[in-house]
């Protein structure tokens, strides 16, 4: 019964709804949406018939602020996804404890740092008595799910052995899996919904362990990071051991040992991304220098004219927001100062000028783009990448980014929509003039992840905004 639910239409179709949210200009949505009832049929035959098998995952890796190895599955497979928690997830959800914040309608980090200013205060009865708290995280949390341990704890809500053949399924599609001859298979990947989802599950038997056998009342935990106060040191570190004890017999997980201590609430708890102290909370070093790097990065946005001062406050915006959690009040007000001398505004007449002269810039050289050239435009606005378009018009990728190159130098293409903007913001830094040599550019260098063929594409960014302030002159010549 649960699984011909999970495969009904009506179920796939809500899940597609919901995989779709925030991403409904992706070029994947739009060419899933394209045929949406024919693959939402075709997902709903593989369930069906129990053919249904993931596609192989796209592992990144994203160093802000630590390295970490990122998973993303195919939009499909995020529809399959949503498709099983809708049908199973409240079964577990609902059995979850009240201070499991972690990737859960009306919870999450603000929320558990509210909950943690709540028990600082109980504990240290209002700062009068020594507060001490354990710190705690899990060593490498989503490398050391046990799965078969993780499905023996779903099979506790879940009878209907299609529903478990499909976790299994995901379960297996994921780069961090190792097992075989006899070791346990282990790993999920970091990205995906039901990861997130299996995660709290599989923690939520560490959490009714604290609760109904060690009965710790003063305990908050976000995915792998968990903190426990009390009055006593000795009562914290014989709760560290008791702990550390059950997730190895039980989860087969261990406590981070560098990263697990008992700290007193005077040094200030590093917790979600704050410093908290008795009587004050403020965000980390390390979240700090990363706006400030943001921030150093839409400067040169906006004076490329990438980005304009609405976009720029929006920005803003969202990081005063977190900011105001704390006690930044000074912080907050230097970078308001600071964002009106980085961020001047515009003069508005020039702006329109410079858009009217960049759109007759484009029409203008249109017609001097290869047709070549214009075929591949036409492949990138569909959302291919250099190398899907190589394998698609069966040409050299090298050959690809040479009218890449041209359409950028031309004003056909913007260089944004091929390279990150953190690549182009680097390289931007780098090139001095648009008439250096690309191999003048490379010796000064150092990431050798930068290829020519990219750097080539930024030096024809340069080029086409020099022509455009050229034309940008004879134009105020002629006004005045």
């Amino acid at each position: 019964m649960i699984y011909s639910n999970l495969c009904s239409y009506e179920n796939i179709l809500g899940a597609y709804q919901k995989a779709r949210l925030g991403k409904t200009q992706k070029h994947y949505v739009v060419k899933f949406k394209k045929e949406l009832d024919k693959n939402l049929k075709q997902l709903q035959t593989e369930l069906i018939s129990q053919t249904y098998t993931p596609k192989p995952l796209k592992t990144f890796v994203i160093r802000d602020p630590k390295t970490r190895k990122i998973s993303k599955s195919k939009f499909r497979d995020r529809v399959i996804h949503h498709a099983l928690i809708n049908i199973i997830g409240w079964s577990f959800i609902k059995n979850f404890i009240y201070d499991s914040h972690a990737n859960q309608i009306g919870k999450g980090t603000l929320k558990a740092v509210a909950r943690f200013d709540v028990f600082k205060r109980k504990v240290s009865r209002n700062n009068t008595r020594n507060c001490y708290v354990l710190k705690a995280d899990i060593k490498h949390y989503f490398e050391e799910v046990d799965h078969e341990t993780l499905v023996k704890i779903i099979r506790k809500k879940v009878k209907d052995e299609k529903v478990i053949w499909l976790v299994k399924q995901i379960l297996a599609n994921t780069p961090l899996s190792f097992g075989g001859g006899g070791e346990r298979v282990k790993g999920m990947p970091l990205g995906n919904h039901t990861s997130q989802f299996f995660a709290n599950v599989y923690l939520n038997e560490l959490d009714q362990f604290v609760k109904h056998v060690l009965k710790i009342k003063y305990y908050i935990r976000y995915v792998d990071d968990f903190v426990i106060f009390s009055n006593s040191i000795k009562e914290l570190q014989e709760y560290k051991n008791r702990i550390n004890i059950f997730l190895k017999e039980r989860l087969f997980l261990e406590l981070h040992s560098d990263k697990t201590k008992i700290l007193n609430l005077r040094q200030g708890i590093p917790f979600l991304g704050f410093r908290i102290f008795p009587y004050h909370r403020i965000p980390r070093k390390t979240n700090l220098r990363k706006f400030q790097g943001k921030m150093n990065e839409l400067r040169v946005l906006y004076k490329e004219n990438q980005l304009n001062r609405e976009q720029v406050v929006e920005c803003l915006e969202g990081w005063m927001a977190y900011a105001k959690q704390g006690n930044t009040y000074k912080y907050r007000r230097n970078l308001l100062r600071n964002f009106n001398k980085n961020f001047p505004i515009r003069n508005k007449r020039e702006i329109i000028i410079s858009k009217k002269i960049k759109n007759f810039f484009r029409k203008y050289y249109s017609s001097k783009v290869e047709f070549s050239s214009q075929k591949t435009l036409l492949l990138l606005r569909k959302g291919l990448t250099v190398s899907e378009i190589s394998k698609e018009r069966v040409i050299k990728e090298a050959t690809v980014w040479e009218h890449c190159v041209n359409l950028i130098e031309h004003g056909q293409l913007a260089v944004w929509s091929i390279l990150s903007r953190r690549k182009i913001v680097y390289l931007l830094q780098k090139i001095r003039d648009s008439e250096e040599s690309l191999k003048q550019i490379k010796e000064r260098i150092y990431d050798k992840r930068v290829t020519y063929d990219e750097i080539a594409c930024v030096r024809a960014h340069l080029k086409m905004k020099e022509k455009i302030k050229q034309k940008n002159y004879i134009s105020k010549q002629n006004l005045v």
